[in-house]
């Protein structure tokens, strides 16, 4: 699934303007040699919930099959957005937003629900000497926290009886 998340949000992130190659992985501490603007993602623990929720039948000939929610789960992905322009960030994010989808199907043809759920906004403190503001970098962020919920579903096949005899005579 962490395939596809990525691959959700990396869409969104280039259809709002961030260069080809920049959404990688949370890396330890702000690297210098990295560019920006980028984005990192990390993964965050995912909660499974257990349901048993039949969500379909379908009947073919002499057999039925159901459809079952076994379990619906919850995925929340930091997305930290590491920019140097105030201005190219404020521009940045409602775009992203606004380019991520309301969800997806997976490969099993699953719903999954995409979310922005809050946004932190993040600038170092300033450095002063006296009343002048020393400044060697300049290094801003956005912190999204995005959720994606999807289904574990089952099949089960019952087999009907697909033709039955009644004799109406007692011989």
């Amino acid at each position: 699934m962490q395939t596809l998340v990525t691959e959700i949000i990396t869409k969104a992130a280039l259809a709002a303007g961030l260069p080809e190659g920049r959404v990688i992985n949370q890396v330890a501490s702000d690297n210098l040699t990295l560019d920006r603007p980028r984005l990192e993602l990390q993964f965050l623990p995912e909660t499974w919930r257990r349901t048993g929720r039949t969500l379909a039948f379908e009947r073919t000939g002499a057999e039925r099959i159901r459809k079952r929610e076994l379990y619906e789960v919850d995925l929340s992905v930091v997305a930290n957005i590491l920019a140097e322009d105030d201005a190219w960030l404020a521009d940045f994010k409602y775009a992203f937003i606004a380019a991520l989808p309301r969800g997806v199907n997976d490969k099993r043809g699953n719903w999954v629900r995409v979310r922005a759920e809050k946004a932190t906004f993040g600038k170092a403190p300033d450095n002063r000497v006296g009343d002048e503001i020393i400044e060697v970098f300049h290094y801003i962020n956005e912190l999204f926290d995005l959720s994606f919920t999807w289904r574990v579903t089952a099949e089960e096949i019952e087999t009907l009886i697909p033709h039955f005899t009644i004799k109406t005579s007692m011989e």
